[in-house]
């Protein structure tokens, strides 16, 4: 936070009020700000854990929750695919290395 580029700005820009109208040109000013940041990413990586109120990492709270529910989703998705990716990903690395295992085993 010390080196972060919002230090130089009023600290209410980065806390629009509402989503529309007036407070979204708002937070885009705010936004442009976080565009030339040094350290941008770690302020985002902050964000996307404590989830404040507030434009943080050039994003808003709103999206901030989308990215959060995209990577819940992907994580689960993941997850249900994991024994079958797994015994897939053993299938391919068998053929690839040539070695031929009965069907149903890998070697």
């Amino acid at each position: 936070m010390l080196r972060g580029a919002c230090r130089q700005a009023d600290p209410e820009l980065f806390f629009p009020v509402a989503v529309a109208g007036p407070a979204a040109r708002q937070a885009e000013a705010a936004k442009a700000v976080c565009g030339s940041c040094a350290v941008r990413a770690s302020c985002l990586s902050y964000a996307l854990e404590a989830m404040p109120e507030g434009v943080w990492g050039g994003t808003t709270l709103e999206e901030r929750r989308a990215v959060r529910k995209r990577s819940v989703r992907r994580q689960a998705s993941e997850q249900s695919l994991g024994p079958a990716s797994a015994a897939m990903t053993g299938e391919i690395a068998t053929h690839a290395a040539g070695q031929h295992a009965p069907p149903g085993r890998t070697a």
